[in-house]
């Protein structure tokens, strides 16, 4: 794909900065049934530039058309507690704060659609999600609730709504700016909901050093003022602006504004510097192996976590791939990480027990995981990233 040389935030062309990443797969959160299916999966360079004016991190060579949202696209979190619980802190924040008993939803991007039926459940809510990836369960939906396999527009929006719920969306939009614009033209036809965005803080990612959060699937990366700033230019006025689930991520609250905004472009943080990442990059990548290689001590090895985290992992160290990744998620157990032939186990499987060491890719989920260890009889070492 040609490379793109504007930003798709705030349209800028002053672009600085330079990450590539390559050969990765396209998509990590899918059910691969084989190591054939896995080993098929299309891959791509990952170019990540960074815009002078606004800050916003982008795959300048992203192909969106080759990512399949489809009903084998799984990336549900909601099995492990550590998880649940920081839902269930996000949608009782949500419905206290912005009063939103009895009302109706409507959820814009709503995967298997686990976060509507919560929120609504606590403030006994009704609602409607819409998504590619939806797939209806054995079961019929509960009458409050309607879910739609496709996009959503405002030509759709037949009713008005309390909230327009947008999690974990924005950073797989290429065209991140005109779809701000269609969510404010959503807001406008819903009647002036409150809007809530949550997506990963770059801060954190580089804070971090973890690579692994670079992944194709996000093609967008945004610190906290540019994602302020780029929601401010498409119409909305920030209510709210918090740091969630171990400030991983951040939480944005919007209105549409009384008026068109004023301001000047926050540009490139030092907490948030591309650059400066990159430089940083190989020396971690290193750094990681050389831990992972001490640990294992040539002995079978794991991942715990087969989200894009872990399977972001799993593809990175090639000479030196995990015998296997767990997972509590039951529609990933059995099937294979995106790009290799590693399978993916429940976390009371007994080859678990063969291995020397188990990653914890997550360590929001570090307690939950090491209980379980210590449950099942693991006595080989646990290394949290």
């Amino acid at each position: 794909m040609t490379e793109r040389h504007d930003c798709p935030g705030c349209g800028s062309t002053q672009l600085t900065g330079s990450l590539i990443l390559p050969s990765q797969p396209v998509v990590l959160n899918y059910r691969f049934p084989t190591p054939v299916a896995a080993q098929q999966v299309e891959r791509r360079d990952i170019h990540l530039r960074q815009c002078e004016q606004c800050g916003l991190i982008f795959n300048a060579t992203f192909e969106p058309d080759i990512i399949p949202y489809d009903e084998n696209y799984e990336n549900r979190q909601c099995h492990s507690t550590a998880f649940e619980e920081h839902l269930i802190s996000v949608a009782s924040s949500l419905v206290e704060y912005h009063r939103l008993e009895g009302g109706t939803l409507l959820e814009v991007g709503c995967g298997k659609g686990d976060f509507l039926k919560l929120i609504c459940r606590l403030a006994g809510a009704g609602g409607d999600g819409y998504d590619t990836s939806y797939l209806p369960g054995p079961q019929a939906e509960p009458p409050h609730l309607q879910f739609y396999s496709q996009y959503v527009t405002a030509a759709e929006i037949r009713r008005p709504y309390q909230a327009v719920l947008c999690r974990h969306v924005i950073e797989h939009v290429p065209e991140i700016g005109s779809f701000l614009k269609s969510l404010h033209e959503i807001a406008v036809a819903a009647g002036n909901p409150v809007i809530a965005l949550e997506t990963p803080r770059v801060e954190w990612i580089f804070d971090q050093l973890s690579f692994w959060d670079l992944f194709y699937e996000h093609c967008n990366y945004f610190s906290e003022p540019t994602l302020a700033y780029l929601c401010r230019q498409a119409g909305f006025e920030v209510v709210r602006h918090r740091r969630v689930f171990g400030e991983q991520y951040q939480l944005l609250e919007l209105r549409i504004a009384p008026g068109p905004a004023s301001e000047h472009p926050p540009g490139i943080l030092e907490t948030a510097d591309l650059l400066q990442f990159a430089r940083l990059i190989a020396q971690r990548v290193e750094s990681l192996s050389r831990r992972i290689s001490d640990s294992a001590r040539g002995l079978p090895w794991g991942i715990w976590g087969a989200g894009a985290k872990g399977v972001s992992l799993a593809n990175r160290f090639p000479d030196m791939a995990p015998a296997l990744v767990i997972d509590s998620n039951p529609a990933k157990q059995g099937g294979v990480i995106s790009g290799t032939s590693i399978p993916i186990v429940a976390p009371d499987d007994s080859r678990i027990l063969q291995l020397q060491l188990v990653m914890i890719a997550n360590p929001n989920y570090a307690p939950e995981m090491a209980a379980t260890l210590q449950r099942i009889g693991f006595t080989g070492t646990t290394l949290t990233l």
